[in-house]
């Protein structure tokens, strides 16, 4: 494992020098704007790459869905 821009990065089967895990990463960035990469892996095959990558989560609130107003009554009072 090493650590690239802050993320981790991870390689199996081989390595990948830094030129193309930046165009990977920023590939990804350009897609996935607004989320925070927190870890990518490469897997290297014959031919191919398999790219895994995953995101910062975020905390989150649960919503509550009333059904009935009835029920949306009851709770407001």
């Amino acid at each position: 494992m090493l650590f690239y821009d802050g993320i981790k990065v991870y390689m199996q089967n081989g390595k990948l020098d830094d030129v193309e895990i930046a165009y990977y990463i920023n590939k990804i960035r350009k897609t996935h704007k607004g989320k925070i990469l927190k870890r990518i892996s490469f897997i290297l095959g014959e031919g191919y790459i398999d790219l895994r990558y995953m995101f910062q989560s975020y905390p989150f609130e649960r919503i509550w869905r009333i059904s009935t107003e009835d029920r949306l009554i009851e709770s407001v009072v």
